[in-house]
């Protein structure tokens, strides 16, 4: 005859079982790598590394993140489709993020990744509403600023220097908000002039280039030219001065017979006078082939000829014929 079991056991029954599912089912454990919070009614009341745990369920809730997975964020494009052995990766340009303005005012289209940990899984989770936006806006914020702050090629050519920058400055600025990453790496993927405006860069390159050519181009025209007029100018220089050193000496010359001249005027003007008459009329009239000689008194025109005699000769015989 089998017994039948009382009401009393059989609640006593229901609870033990309850009890034991109870308790079997708060166990829960924590991965290696991993970080995991306690919240009790909403609070967090524990934090635990690897390990098992036990926590009162209904009451207590777990809330578990690895400290160490990696993870990757995309700028500026996504990508669309994973590639495999067979087939390559698509992707898809987010142009609303990637394009931006360098300080001479040119458009890039930049594409990035950055890379970043949970260090603070209660920090992460609650410090912060949408840690994974925030991230995105920190680091536009971020690359915004450098890029605005370089030139169009300055931005074109000097990516790994454009890595160096903004690691530093992205992670002071996600320490500032207190939201428990850190940044491992940032990575340039791609900067490039954007197709809509490829061409007028290109107008501009080529314009740059034909200015760097004429520029180039006069430089050898005045290396080549400056000597050779400075050359020149010597030259003149030098003429001048010879110029001016001769006109002096033949003006002192000049001053030193009039000196003389005047020195023997003085001592006897008549006879002076009379030579410098004479010594004049020798130099006009010693060219001249025949004279013609008209007596004062009596009005009789005389012809000298002069033809035959020495210039000498010629020029003392019109001087007489002068007198």
């Amino acid at each position: 005859m089998k017994r039948k079991l009382k009401p009393g056991g059989i609640i006593l029954l229901c609870a033990l079982v309850l009890a034991v599912l109870i308790t079997w089912g708060g166990f829960y454990r924590v991965g290696q790598g991993e970080e995991a919070l306690v919240l009790t009614f909403g609070r967090v009341t524990a934090t635990h590394g690897p390990g098992l745990y036990w926590h009162m369920p209904m009451v207590q809730q777990v809330i578990s993140e690895s400290v160490t997975t990696i993870h990757t964020a995309e700028y500026g494009f996504r990508t669309t489709n994973q590639g495999s052995y067979s087939r390559a990766a698509t992707y898809a340009d987010e142009t609303d993020e990637g394009v931006m303005l360098t300080n001479d005012n040119s458009i890039v289209s930049l594409e990035a990744i950055y890379q970043y940990t949970i260090r603070d899984v209660k920090q992460y989770t609650f410090d912060v509403h949408d840690p994974e936006g925030t991230l995105r806006l920190a680091f536009e914020a971020v690359i915004r600023r450098n890029i605005q702050n370089r030139s169009l090629d300055d931005a074109l050519l000097n990516k790994e220097e454009i890595e160096r920058e903004v690691l530093p400055d992205f992670q002071a600025l996600i320490d500032s908000y207190e939201m428990g990453v850190k940044i491992n790496d940032v990575r340039i993927q791609n900067i490039t002039v954007p197709t809509e405006v490829a061409s007028a860069y290109e107008d501009v390159n080529n314009a740059k280039n034909e200015k760097t050519k004429r520029l180039d181009e006069a430089e050898r025209y005045k290396n080549n030219v400056l000597p050779t007029a400075r050359s020149n100018a010597y030259a003149v220089l030098q003429q001048a001065e010879g110029y001016k050193a001769e006109t002096i000496a033949a003006a002192e010359a000049d001053v030193a017979v009039f000196k003389a001249v005047y020195e023997k005027y003085k001592s006897a003007p008549e006879i002076t006078r009379t030579r410098l008459l004479i010594e004049t009329l020798e130099n006009v009239l010693s060219g001249a082939d025949k004279l013609y000689l008209v007596d004062g008194d009596t009005g009789t025109t005389k012809l000298l000829d002069l033809n035959g005699l020495p210039a000498s000769a010629a020029g003392a015989a019109a001087a007489a014929g002068g007198e």
